[in-house]
This record gives C-alpha cells, structure tokens and sequence, in this order.
C-alpha cells in the first residue's frame, strides 16, 4: 500500500507539459475556474481571488505589457510587500517570456538602483507611493525603466512622471488587446519554453552589492515537485505568505507550490496583524523566519508568567511530558489535552501539517526544566 501511494504522489506532482507558470495557471483555470486561488486582507476583510481571476489578471497585464512594447527577454522588476499583483506581476513577466525581478521593499536607494540598472529593467510593479517615491527620487540613475506601474492608488495624483501608470488602466489596455485579440495570450503562453530563465533571483545584499542568480522556469517547477512529493499539499490547503517575496523560499511556496498543488495563498493586512490574520485563516503549512518562531515562543513564555500558579505548573507538566515524548520520536496524548490542543488553536496552528523555518539561525529553545 505505501508504494501504490507513494507512486500516486510521483505522479500527482508531473507537470509533463506545463513546464511554465503560466501554462500551469492557464491549466488551473480552464479546469478549476471558480475554486479560490488568493486571499487578501484589506481594511479587516478577506477578498477573494478564483483561479479564474488570478488568469485574468496575469492575462491583462502581460498584453498591456506586450502592447506598450515591453519585448521578450525584458527584466520585469517587482518592488514592495507582499500582494496578489507582485505574483500576477511575475507570471505575466514569464507569459511574455521575460525575467522576473523581485527586489527586497526595504532596499535602499542604491541598492534599488544597482537591481534595475545590472537587470535593464523595463517595467517595474511598484506596491505603493513610498515604493513609487523612491523610484522617483533615483531619477535619470535608472533609464532603462520604461513604466512604473503603481498598485495603490492613494496619494499618487499629484506626480505627473510620464513612467507611472496605474495596474488598474493596465488591466483597461490588457482587456483591450484580449477583445481585439483573443487568440494572443494563448499563443504567447504556448510559445513559453521550459528552458527558458525566467527568475531573477537576488540575494538580501546585508554584506555587499546584491547577487543575482538566474533560473530557469522548469527548473524551478522541478524543484517545487520534488519538495512536494517529499512534503504533499492537497487542493484548498492554506498558505500565509508573510516572509518577503524576493526571497527564493517564499518563491517556492507562494508561488511555485500554490500553482502545482493548488493551494490558497493568504496575504495579510500588515505585519502587526499577522498572527491574528493567521489565527483566522488556519494555515495547513507555514513557512515563518527564527524571530518570528522566537517572538512566538517569547509571547507564550510572558503571558504563562502572568497567569495562575496553577496554571504555569499545567503548562509545565504538559511541556516535560510532550518533550520527554517528543525525544522518543512519538507525541502526549495526556499532553495535547492538557495543553498542545488548547496553544495550536490559541496560535492558529489547529490545521497545521508541516512548517518550516529558513534564512538565519534559530536560537537554541530551552527545555521546560531550564527555563527557571
């Protein structure tokens, strides 16, 4: 029975022919149209994105692009917090046989400017005013940069740089090529290659200029197959991508692993309002950086230390039992009643199946009979 299984999982994880994003979504959205792809919290409420309207506006930006005269083997940069337009931003970069870019939202000035010059940058996806701010402010040091293509609208009327164009007349011109066009999105996703590259993957640049490394869209698909056969995601299951786009894991996941596997990708608010954002999402997976993992264990550990007496000695007892069981390579079953159960819920992690952490070392966590 483990090998009938474990062959399905190969097999549910071969992308044969869709060796492209945009080929796999095209794919997702022809078979699956209405089932939810993305979430996106804004002004406290969940808006929802089908497979369907994750094609559409992948399809709409890259004929704008194409129809702004944004050629193939261009560099499409990406440039703020995590959104639904930066992963429609990429895939429309890769529909036009371009490279994707993503460029760190904290990067200073130079570092920007060092990305989009070393890349020639043609378009870049920029989240807000502040992203679009800096943009601005590198003036003539960035001229390959062709358009700016601002997603939040809010404080943006007054600059009239002629590179800045909002994602919603994007989305106007791509509507346009597709009723006078229909057949064209189709053709250029078809003539999408596997061995084309097709990110630009950059380092954080913390000691020195910023690396990048190119990679071949197939490849990528490739290495998101085997995580998954190794570790499976199911149709519907939850991701909260909270660690920053740019970085190649996050790749993996938001991107590459929610269009193979079909799994919901969950952006939220702001980063103060992620772990209640998570808490309301119920993630099957997270993937959360050591501080965060760190912040949430200092959190539990404060909050045990103003409670009961009888209360901390509970959270003792359970903590012991669950490491000494742990340590066997088995789980408590006394301490998932007692306490595991009631703290995964308290975090929103009652759902959880795996998580992952990457990027910096973890801090050592002490054992419950160290922490006094």
């Amino acid at each position: 029975m483990t090998q009938v299984n474990n062959a399905s999982t190969a097999r549910a994880f071969d992308m044969g022919s869709l060796d492209t994003f945009p080929k796999i979504l095209r794919h997702n959205a022809a078979n699956w149209g209405s089932e939810v792809a993305i979430r996106e919290k804004e002004f406290g409420i969940w808006t929802e994105f089908s497979w369907q309207d994750y094609h559409n506006r992948v399809k709409w930006m890259a004929l704008a692009f194409d129809h702004l005269g944004i050629e193939s083997h261009s560099t499409i940069a990406l440039l703020g917090e995590n959104r639904p337009e930066w992963v429609w931003g990429e895939v429309a970069a890769h529909a036009l046989a371009c490279f994707s870019l993503g460029v760190y939202q904290d990067s200073l000035h130079e570092e920007v400017a060092y990305l989009l010059n070393r890349s020639e940058a043609k378009v870049i996806v920029a989240e807000d005013e502040e992203q679009c701010d800096k943009l601005l402010e590198l003036g003539d040091s960035i001229p390959s940069v062709k358009y700016i293509v601002y997603c939040d609208p809010r404080g943006m009327r007054k600059y009239d740089d002629p590179r800045l164009i909002s994602v919603e007349e994007i989305y106007r011109i791509g509507q346009e090529v597709d009723n006078t066009d229909p057949r064209r999105y189709d053709n250029l996703v078809d003539a999408g290659k596997a061995e084309n590259i097709a990110i630009y993957c950059t380092t954080s640049g913390t000691t020195s200029k910023p690396k990048i490394v190119l990679l071949q869209g197939s490849k990528f698909i490739d290495h998101c197959c085997s995580y998954l056969r190794a570790d499976p995601r199911a149709p519907g299951d939850n991701y909260v991508s909270v660690l920053p786009l740019p970085w190649i894991m996050e790749q993996v996941y938001a991107v590459g692993q929610a269009l193979i596997a079909r799994q919901i990708v969950n952006f939220v608010e702001e980063q103060e309002t992620m772990m209640a954002d998570l808490r309301e999402i119920g993630p099957s997976f997270v993937l959360l950086a050591p501080r965060v993992w760190e912040g949430i264990l200092a959190d539990v550990k404060a909050r045990m230390m103003d409670s009961t007496p009888f209360k901390q000695k509970l959270f003792d007892f359970a903590m012991k039992r669950a490491e000494q069981r742990l340590a066997d390579g088995r789980r408590s079953k006394l301490a998932d009643i007692v306490l595991m159960k009631a703290l995964r819920d308290r975090l929103g992690f009652s759902f959880l199946k795996s998580a992952a952490t990457g990027g910096a070392a973890m801090g050592q966590i002490p054992s419950s009979s160290s922490r006094r």
